[in-house]
């Protein structure tokens, strides 16, 4: 199955209300009712704790019930979000859930990638504020992915590594945006290599090499996304000759 054409025009990880709000948020393993889908925030206690009187060792047992809990029922997920600081043994035991489709990570400090390799079947990949990441080779063992975002993965300058992921659609590589703090790309040569991408976002970013012509040879591109650069604006009559692409911005003027 392709992305949808909602998830082409807005991301295939955008925050659509009507369908977040159907995905239960939970704190405590014990709020878990066998929902394929769920939000975990176990981390980041302290208001939490306050407010329902729990006390500070709490925290620790409840990550621990969390990361026991994932490695013992690798079959209990399909969707996993994860809004808090997702630390290195979280995201290993999160890697269990072999059946897991997507995985949302909003910041987190892991270095290694490692286990991830582990998720087969998984098809949409968020894996947010990796500024520790130190490989992204493990990565390209997702044979189904469909959809990747990698942001602020400040140690990782070549992503030559993507081009091994050949069903994938929509590629994000992000720095941090909310900074906003730059990371640094070598080139995208890669991208003459993945003439499937539906989808491709490069922000807060610094291309090295200044050449941004790969992106002339994905002639399947729907969407695309940039930094109105001074380099980006010299192609935006080249851009617009892309036979499909109608979504984004960065890439015309306004």
């Amino acid at each position: 199955m392709s992305l949808t054409e909602r998830q082409i025009e807005y991301g295939f990880n955008y925050y659509f209300p009507d369908e977040a709000n159907k995905i239960k948020s939970v704190v405590e393993l014990n709020e878990f009712n066998g929902e394929r889908k769920l939000s975990i925030n176990c981390t980041q206690l302290d208001y939490w704790i306050e407010k329902n009187g729990k006390k500070a060792k709490d925290k620790k047992r409840i990550l621990a019930e969390w990361c026991s809990f994932l490695q013992e029922n690798p079959n209990a997920f399909d969707e996993l979000y994860f809004g808090t600081r997702m630390p290195q043994e979280l995201f290993e035991a999160v890697c269990h859930q072999r059946g897991l489709k997507r995985l949302e990570i909003k910041w987190g400090v892991y270095d290694s990638l490692k286990s991830i390799s582990k998720l087969t079947e998984i098809e949409f990949l968020d894996i947010g504020a990796g500024s520790a990441v130190q490989s992204i080779e493990p990565l390209t063992e997702l044979k189904k992915l469909k959809g990747l975002q990698v942001e602020n993965f400040q140690k990782i300058s070549n992503y030559e590594a993507f081009s091994k992921l050949i069903s994938l659609e929509s590629l994000f590589i992000d720095g941090d945006r909310t900074s906003p703090k730059n990371i640094r790309i070598e080139s995208i040569d890669f991208l003459r290599k993945m003439p499937q991408l539906k989808c491709y976002r490069m922000l807060a970013a610094i291309l090295v090499t200044k050449d941004y012509s790969p992106i002339l040879e994905l002639n399947n591109l729907e969407y695309l996304a940039l930094r109105g650069r001074r380099e980006v604006k010299k192609m935006y009559g080249d851009f617009a000759k892309l036979p499909k692409l109608k979504w984004g911005w960065g890439w015309r003027e306004r």
